[in-house]
């Protein structure tokens, strides 16, 4: 699915970067301006792998991911029996 947007005040020094860009790349000005947002959106992954890249590093084995699962699972069930007690 494909959006169309109208963008306003654009500052003038951004409009020339992208139609300079263009211009030397041989592209339209549309396509430099869908490449340069895409490259700015972050790829939206929000699970407990890409949440603990920053701690333990990419790339997690099924079986660690595994068992951090199962340990979150653990402790919150632990905390809703804590709190059902109190």
């Amino acid at each position: 699915m494909s959006t169309q947007l109208s963008i306003r005040n654009l500052p003038e020094s951004v409009n020339l970067y992208l139609r300079k860009k263009a211009k030397l790349s041989n592209k339209s000005l549309n396509q430099v301006v869908i490449e340069e947002l895409s490259e700015k959106v972050p790829n939206i992954k929000d699970t407990l792998d890409s949440s603990l890249d920053w701690f333990i590093g990419k790339g997690i084995d099924v079986e660690t991911m595994d068992a951090l699962t199962e340990e979150d699972k653990l402790q919150k069930e632990k905390m809703a029996k804590t709190n059902a007690l109190s």
